[in-house]
Order: C-alpha cells, then structure tokens, then sequence
C-alpha cells in the first residue's frame, strides 16, 4: 500500500507511513475495529496535508469514476428519467427536498440510484450511498450501510435518535430535516412489512416509514415499469394488482390465482405432473445447462425441497 502513494504526491517516508496508518483506522472503523486492536501503532510525527481534508469527502473522492456510469442516462426508462430530472432539477435549483422512490421489484431502483451518483459526482457535488443490507450495498459505488456511515443503533427503542440529522441541522443552521440536505429513501411496501418482534398486523403497519412524523414532506415518486418481466406483461399487470390491493379476495386476504397459473391437486401425483409443467421432457434435457438454469421450483419449506429434490433426481 505505501508504495502506491508517491504518485500522490507523498513525498517522505514520514508521510507515507502515516497516510498508510490512517487509511487502515479507516478502513477498520467501517467495521467498528480499532488500528490498536491488531497491535498497529495510530499516526503520529509530521501530518499529512491530506488528512486537513474531512475523512467523508476523502473517501468520496477516491471512488474511481468509471466512464460506464456517464452513459447510464441514456438507458433509463420513461418512469427512471422522470424520477431522475426531478431529483437533479431540485438539486440543481439547490432546494430541500425527501424522495422517496417506489417501486416494486423489477423497476430497477438500483440503477437509478447509480445514474444519479454518477451525475452527482461528475459535477463535483459529494453524495452519502447508504442501504440497509452489505449486499445492498455493494451494488452502489462507495456504498456503505446506514448503520455504519450514520452510526445508526441497531437495537432502537422510543428514545434513540439518528444524531446526523442534528449534526446537518446544526452545520447548516437550518431547522428542517437532514439540514435541508436532499434525501433520496427507497423501497417497496408491497413486499415484507417492518419486523416488529412478536407484533400484531397494527403494530407493524405503525413502525412504517408512512407513519413517521417526516412523510408529510416527502414526495413520492413512482416506478411501474418492470424491466424483469418486460415480456411478460401480463403477469406484471397481475402481480401490480395483487401489490396495489385490487385484485379479488376469495377470505381471510387469500387471492384465488388464475386457471392459467393453478393445478388442480389430486393426489400425490399431481407433483409430477408440477414437475413435467416445469420441467417437460426432463430426461432427454438433463445434461442442458440452458434448459435448467431457466427453470426453478420454489418452495416455503426445506422438506418439500427435499422431497421434490428427490422425486427430480429420480
């Protein structure tokens, strides 16, 4: 690693031994570990002029651009350019504002959200990715979790605050929200509610965002094209009805699926006969790759896996 650091200007071996020690307590800090802890020693002797320059925009400045990410623009749909330019316009008009992006899964929010990093960062502004899961999070250049980047508590309970939202507020001297910073928010209420341990149906729909004393401010802005089953419209359309509430209820929230979708159940041998609707003609296919990897059985349970397994592998 110290070698890579002339070429940036850090001349002396001084220098160069402490921009490795900070940028490993950097590193280890995303991680809540200390440089201490591996029996390394912190930075001390002469400073480097870098570390005059707050850790934050650091970090976001040695996120390689890559020219990929400038041509993403191009490739929005109608519904991602409409979210982008009213995103970009509020920004650029230097404004206050909450979105939130609704979309249900398939609408790519993920790429939106890289199309505005990239725009962000090409014109020098500094943008905080942040997502609630690791995996989430390595989908976005610099993408960190919320918890670590914002130092959010994992357990909450009705005293815990989130103190960037003060912190904002205090080093813009703005009483609204984040300091009046943009926040772009995204999800789907289609899909698992909040998880409230041992909750009731009331108490889950309550610890959702739309509950919050914030989302009168928020303006929501919608996704509905689903690039996953683009050829598929029909199901799509179904699957929008099922999350919008408006599709028929036969009791008890249970949806009766269409003729099209549904096997009658008559005996254990209706799952061969699931097996030859996914997987028809198996034997003389059982050596195609292509054939396989484009069919699947899922199941909520690992003993149907088991069983179905075996009944397939026979």
């Amino acid at each position: 690693m110290v070698e890579d650091y002339p070429s940036k200007s850090v001349t002396t071996e001084t220098h160069r031994t402490n921009k490795l020690l900070n940028d490993l307590e950097a590193l280890l800090l995303q991680y809540g570990k200390h440089i201490t802890e591996y029996d390394l020693p912190i930075s001390i002797g002469e400073c480097d002029n870098d570390l005059a320059v707050p850790r934050l925009i650091q970090d976001e400045l040695t996120i390689p651009n890559v020219d990929e990410e400038f041509t993403l623009i191009e490739k929005l749909n109608n519904d991602q350019r409409v979210a982008y330019e009213t995103i970009i316009t509020v920004i650029d008009c230097k404004e206050s504002m909450i979105f939130f992006v609704d979309g249900p899964g398939g609408t790519r929010k993920t790429f939106l959200y890289r199309t505005i990093l990239a725009t962000l960062r090409k014109v020098g502004h500094i943008a905080i990715p942040t997502a609630t899961s690791g995996i989430a999070a390595t989908l976005l250049p610099g993408g960190r979790t919320m918890h670590s980047k914002f130092k959010i508590h994992l357990t909450l309970d009705v005293s815990s605050t989130c103190s960037i939202n003060r912190t904002f507020r205090d080093i813009m001297e703005v009483n609204l929200p984040l300091g009046g910073k943009v926040l772009i928010l995204g999800g789907d209420f289609r899909q698992v509610l909040p998880v409230v341990p041992k909750g009731t149906k009331t108490e889950m729909i309550d610890a959702c965002i739309v509950k919050s004393p914030l989302w009168k401010d928020v303006k929501v802005l919608h996704l509905k094209q689903n690039m996953r089953s683009i050829n598929n419209e029909e199901f799509v359309e179904y699957i929008q009805h099922i999350g919008d509430g408006n599709e028929p209820y036969i009791m008890d929230d249970l949806i009766k699926l269409p003729p099209s979708m549904a096997m009658q159940w008559e005996g254990q041998h209706s799952i061969y006969n699931l097996i030859d609707q996914v997987f028809p003609s198996l034997q003389e296919h059982a050596n195609n790759a292509r054939y396989m990897v484009d069919r699947a059985l899922l199941t909520p349970t690992n003993d149907d896996v088991e069983q179905l397994n075996a009944k397939i592998i026979s």
